[in-house]
């Protein structure tokens, strides 16, 4: 056992790294790993953080009472996404958001909004331009947006539809690597700045929310999400108060939207490379029509959706702030402490995939699949993804939508990795040519 104030040997300088992760995100990760091995500390501005790789580690982390760690960088991220967030909360707050939030993003009422992903994907495919280069990352953030909406909030009238599209993806769009991490850069200055206008957006969403959720009869719900969670109560037969819905609505808005859409442009990225690949796959998806739930069940589909969210994690670290010692690989870490799981070390280890950075997808067919610890797309533990499902529903009906409908080529080389706000993903987009 080392000293408890001890932590893992890593690289020296914070300012350096950041740097480097903001260029190159997987290639400076996977260098850190290659040369401090499975357990290491990395410094970064906002804090260090202890980085685990190793399967035993993992399983530690994410198998550890969740009142041992709250969300790292909090006080970053609450002026942005509020303090009642789901993300941000911890504790016994934690639990219960998660409990309210729960039963919409699973089983039969996740599957019943299927036909709205497939006829939002085959409506924004459709005005994509023939001939010509467009960022098909692009075309799935508005897919996205558009599903989040109408599913989400309820909202289906033209007007409402383009006003709450619009808000939310001005919001997003301001919403970026260096201002989501770092306190110091949420400034105003009278009333000019990024930060500022950030600020101005923000409002303007939680209003469009306030007034959805001022629609909503508790006695009556609907099928949308937002109808759900008006409705919901905890043991205690308590709602949630609107700020708490707002401050969810606007975290289930930040954490799908950009998600799905940069999975689905990797996915393509790759598939588009391997035409036998997909032609294969459309193959195994023509006979099934066009039903959600039948696409939903192709193991060829699957399998792609599952490779792709290996070798391409969204959130290459998912961290913690300790909120006591925790002893890990030998180290006693102090409370205080980042600690954090490296997906995209763990995904890309090869001993545990040979080839790791080959797109492989028959490594989850034939019921080929990795044990939790080992494959870790959504995170793990008490706060693994509440969307998870949903998420991977929709990017498996949007897939198949676009495989069996539309012609597509790739206009550009493989495409590298770029930081977003709280993720990674293509940068260039992913430009296509439609056929």
């Amino acid at each position: 056992m080392h000293q408890p104030t001890q932590l893992p040997p890593g690289p020296r300088s914070a300012v350096w790294q950041t740097l480097r992760y903001l260029r190159d995100p997987v290639g400076s990760i996977r260098d850190v790993g290659r040369r401090h091995g499975d357990l290491f500390t990395l410094p970064i501005l906002g804090g260090a953080i202890v980085v685990a790789s190793a399967p035993e580690a993992v399983r530690a982390i994410f198998s550890a009472e969740p009142d041992t760690f709250a969300p790292f960088a909090a006080d970053a991220m609450a002026p942005v996404l509020g303090r009642g967030s789901v993300l941000l909360q911890h504790g016994a707050a934690h639990r219960r958001a998660r409990r309210l939030m729960q039963p919409p993003f699973h089983g039969a009422r996740m599957r019943a909004y299927g036909a709205t992903m497939r006829d939002s994907a085959r409506a924004h495919l459709a005005a994509v331009p023939r001939d010509r280069p467009v960022p098909i990352e692009d075309v799935f953030r508005d897919i996205s947006l558009d599903v989040i909406i109408r599913t989400i909030f309820g909202v289906s009238t033209s007007e409402r539809l383009a006003a709450c599209a619009r808000g939310v993806r001005d919001t997003i769009a301001a919403f970026g690597p260096l201002i989501a991490t770092f306190r110091a850069l949420q400034r105003e200055f009278a009333g000019f700045g990024p930060w500022a206008r950030l600020r101005r957006l923000l409002g303007g969403v939680h209003d469009l929310l306030r007034q959805e959720i001022a629609a909503r009869d508790p006695a009556r719900p609907g099928d949308d999400i937002l109808s759900l969670l008006v409705a919901a109560r905890d043991e205690s037969g308590a709602a949630m108060d609107e700020q708490e819905i707002v401050e969810q609505l606007f975290t289930m808005v930040i954490a799908g939207h950009e998600t799905t859409a940069t999975a689905l442009a990797w996915a393509v990225d790759e598939l588009l490379r391997q035409p036998e690949l997909l032609g294969g796959l459309r193959d195994e998806l023509r006979p099934l029509g066009d039903d959600p739930d039948r696409l939903a069940q192709s193991p060829l589909l699957d399998a792609v959706c599952a490779e792709t969210l290996r070798l391409h994690p969204l959130i290459p670290l998912v961290s913690r702030k300790l909120l006591r010692p925790f002893e890990l690989g030998g180290y006693l870490l102090p409370a205080g402490a980042g600690l954090g799981a490296c997906l995209l070390l763990v995904h890309l280890h090869e001993a545990r995939y040979p080839e790791p950075l080959s797109f492989r997808p028959q490594r989850f067919l034939d019921g080929k699949h990795p044990p939790p610890h080992e494959y870790l797309p959504f995170g793990g533990g008490a706060r693994r993804c509440l969307g998870a499902a949903f998420a991977l529903h929709e990017m498996k009906i949007v897939l198949a939508t676009l495989i069996l409908e539309f012609e597509l080529e790739l206009a550009a080389a493989p495409a590298r990795t770029g930081v977003r706000a709280a993720t990674i993903g293509p940068k260039g987009g992913v430009p296509v040519v439609r056929r």
